[in-house]
């Protein structure tokens, strides 16, 4: 009777699952199916250092970590609890009490005594359904599912930290591209002003040139805002006052690292989301036998023992020591309803949270699936780009040396530079565009491989 638990026994949610993901041309690298999974410092593979200083800074000092490693805690301190529960209770005591017994009828009367005891109580309830082993096993589920909720929360922190961190080089980028701009189109200010000086050219080609000079830097301005903003960001995500914090500017935006794709089926063995999300289905599952189970009688050994007198001094005599030993079966009679109630609500939670569940599996399977067919396209676009960006800094240099000659206005130089700026802006947002990807695409596999 003591093996015996009620309940159905875990089984993981059967779902159709693609066999590979679309590569769309892109030769990924693939692991073997029994490949043994790491936890990797995956931020390292950019070869950035400061990017390594920022996610390891925010992994040991963001507030929202913290609080999810207390949860973590309290779910380890709950689990503990619950396999208490497979030992017995034992109690001591002390009662020193004076008392007054009133004897009713004839002759009546009263008499006045002290009663010390030390009392050491035994108890423990036999596990003959499977009750506590399913509290146990729903303990462990959900102490499982919030260690995992921690390592998806760092996964999440750290993809934050590197995606607000490649923003910023980005952004740095684009003001070292204005920056260049403003300086070029301040060394042709100060050529037209000798022109004109000369009475080459005319007051408007002068003014058209001033126009040009303060729209730039006003564009600059405005670049330097927003990387204030994204400072202040990086500065929340680890953990620090915004007042003096400050970051070097880096206009760098390398390559984004080959990332190894696997079979859709181990991607959701590496996402600690997708593992939270199913250790929750088997605590739902457990719940079912711990409702169960309540519908069953119960079996309790009790035991009393200690000393008893009227007097501290006789405590220790052999004629002091008292005792108990008995058991009590206890059935619910008018709490079956109540109890079939409860299981229903029990089954029915743990079919909510399995749908959550293959929801969760879903959604996996197309963020990596979008993510590498970004990446793809991607790449295709800034080949197409940078042979862009060739084409027009050859036309800005042909239209400044044809200005020089006599041969073209102002206004054509300033259109060639303009579309030189507008082609290299948008080389620098497809390079950031991809290394946002790679992130996302580190985040959707897990960050494991």
């Amino acid at each position: 009777m003591a093996g015996c638990t009620v309940g159905p026994d875990f089984e993981n949610p059967e779902m159709d699952l693609p066999r590979s993901f679309s590569h769309e041309g892109t030769q990924w690298m693939r692991q073997s199916p029994n490949a043994r999974l790491k936890s990797g410092d995956w931020w390292n593979l950019y070869g950035d250092r400061q990017l390594s200083q920022l996610v390891e800074l925010a992994l040991k000092q963001n507030a929202t970590l913290e609080v999810a490693a207390a949860r973590l805690a309290q779910s380890r301190a709950a689990s503990q609890e619950a396999r208490s529960r497979y030992f017995p209770n034992i109690t001591i005591g002390q009662d020193a009490r004076r008392v007054k017994s009133v004897f009713r009828g004839p002759g009546g009367g009263s008499i006045h005594y002290n009663s010390y005891e030390v009392p050491v109580e035994f108890s423990y309830e036999i596990d003959l359904w499977g009750k506590v082993r399913r509290q146990v096993e729903r303990a462990k589920a959900l102490e499982a599912s919030a260690e995992e909720q921690v390592r998806a929360l760092q996964l999440s922190v750290a993809g934050e930290v590197a995606s607000t961190y490649w923003a910023l080089c980005a952004l740095d980028a684009e003001r070292e591209l204005y920056a260049r701009s403003l300086k070029v189109r301040r060394e042709a200010l100060d050529l037209i002003g000798k022109q004109r000086d000369a009475g080459c050219v005319s007051e408007l080609d002068y003014s058209r040139a001033e126009a040009e000079v303060a729209s730039a830097q006003a564009d600059h301005m405005q670049l330097d805002g927003q990387r204030v903003e994204l400072v202040n960001a990086l500065a929340v995500l680890t953990g620090r006052m915004l007042a003096g914090v400050s970051l070097p500017e880096r206009a760098v935006l390398p390559a984004p690292p080959r990332v190894p794709i696997s079979l859709p089926s181990e991607v959701l063995q590496q996402r600690p989301d997708v593992r939270a999300a199913l250790q929750q289905v088997a605590a739902a599952n457990a719940n079912i036998g711990v409702a169960s189970a309540a519908m069953y009688p119960s079996l309790s050994i009790n035991a009393n023992a200690g000393v008893e007198a009227s007097e501290w001094g006789n405590l220790l005599r052999a004629d002091a020591l008292v005792w108990s030993l008995g058991s009590n079966i206890l059935l619910p009679l008018t709490g079956q309803k109540l109890l079939r109630h409860r299981r229903e609500a029990a089954r029915q939670e743990h079919r909510a949270i399995s749908a959550e569940y293959r929801q969760s599996v879903i959604e996996a399977v197309a963020e990596v699936e979008a993510a590498v067919q970004r990446a793809a396209i991607l790449q295709r676009r800034l080949e197409a780009q940078q042979k862009a960006v060739a084409a027009a800094r050859s036309t800005c240099d042909k239209s400044l040396k044809r200005y020089e000659a006599g041969l073209v206005s102002f206004l054509d130089v300033v259109d060639a530079e303009r579309v030189r700026l507008e082609a290299e802006r948008s080389a620098n947002a497809i390079r950031a565009e991809a290394l946002a990807v790679s992130v996302s695409l580190i985040k959707a596999i897990g960050g494991r491989w």
